[in-house]
């Protein structure tokens, strides 16, 4: 690559939810085919996911303050940046590749300021920029990412916790005028996140295809896909084991990992999914319906201005979210939680059941 062509950037912001983890295993496996074709997926922001453009665009106050940032053990904010930038320019550089792929689904969501300050990273590889995006059905992207909060601390249940202001994640054709208008991308690439409309029915070829790189899948070292989603009893037995760690261990909910515990329970049968009831999602979707038909017009050219097709999911699914006790000591085995934590999680677990009996709430 000459000096008078530096790469173009393909910005793959998410969504999260979209089997964004799968397609970065992809790009992580086959870096060094990719990169004989011209393409780099950069170890700077990230060995995997690029976790580090989402750290280096959040303002102070936000990123003192996130899980990976407080897990991570970086310096102050301004020498990570420094280092970051200095880094992947670096990379860059030594490469001379034709195109950068990066990868990070928390940027889907990224307020302007963010975004701005995202783009003095970008602008530094110096080429025009393709902004991807996979967009998910909103209501079953509800379902699917509380499913996610309880993996990572959340107490409160789906009922309550879907009371919460979405907007800034679910309002597409807002979230897409942000990156436009904070990042000025010569393209942003809208991709409905639904099987049926897949290249070739797979995710990672449609996704090869949104990004420009003339890639087939064949030619690639394939990922192991899995499917991540737990039943209502895995999700409520988490859910307590996180308020036992907040109340009786004192612990916030930055510090709280499942990891090891939901690769236990995701070998085990554990009922439906848990969701909510159909009127409640019908009127999630409603606020959305005029943001979601301005999407298919203006991105999809599609004058019918419907985003997506598919339906949403009913088969397997329940809005009962209620752990009996008397399968506690199943899970409590099963994930081998410490015998002495058992008679708090228990009254937890209880009064927990009773909330959900009594109150009617999922």
């Amino acid at each position: 690559m000459s000096a008078s062509a530096p790469p173009e950037v393909v910005l793959h912001i998410g969504s999260d939810k979209t089997g964004t983890t799968s397609l970065q295993q992809l790009l992580r496996r086959n870096r060094r085919e990719l990169a004989g074709r011209g393409i780099l997926y950069p170890r700077a922001p990230g060995p995997v996911r690029h976790a580090g453009l989402g750290l280096y665009a959040r303002p102070d106050h936000a990123l003192l303050e996130s899980r990976d940032w407080l897990r991570g053990g970086y310096p102050a904010p301004d020498v990570f940046r420094r280092r970051l930038r200095r880094r992947l320019v670096r990379e860059v550089a030594t490469w001379a590749p034709a195109r950068v792929v990066l990868s990070d689904e928390s940027l889907a969501r990224m307020a302007p300021d963010s975004i701005t300050r995202l783009r003095g990273l970008i602008d530094a590889l110096g080429g025009p920029v393709r902004v991807v995006v996979y967009l998910r059905r909103q209501d079953d992207h509800l379902v699917s990412r509380y499913q996610q909060a309880v993996k990572v601390g959340e107490v409160l249940p789906l009922a309550a916790w879907a009371l919460r202001d979405f907007s800034s994640m679910y309002d597409f054709a807002a979230l897409l005028r942000n990156w436009q208008g904070a990042l000025g991308p010569r393209e942003i690439v809208v991709r409905p996140f639904e099987r049926a409309r897949f290249s070739q029915g797979s995710l990672e070829q449609d996704f090869l295809d949104a990004t420009g790189m003339d890639v087939r899948l064949a030619d690639l070292r394939p990922v192991e896909l899995r499917n991540e989603s737990l039943g209502v009893e895995a999700v409520e037995m988490l859910r307590i084991l996180n308020l036992h760690r907040r109340e009786n261990q004192g612990l916030p909910t930055w510090q709280i990992s499942n990891r090891d515990h939901v690769k236990r329970l995701r070998g085990t049968e554990s009922g439906p999914q848990v969701t909510l009831p159909e009127p409640d999602l019908d009127r999630f979707m409603q606020q959305w319906e005029e943001s979601n038909r301005r999407v298919a017009v203006e991105h999809l050219g599609d004058p019918s201005g419907e985003l997506f097709h598919a339906p949403r999911r009913t088969e397997g699914t329940t809005t009962d979210q209620v752990l009996d006790p008397a399968r506690l000591d199943h899970y409590l085995a099963l994930m081998e939680i410490p015998e002495q934590q058992h008679g708090a999680i228990r009254r937890i677990a209880e009064r927990e059941a009773a909330r959900g009996q009594t109150d009617g709430s999922p």
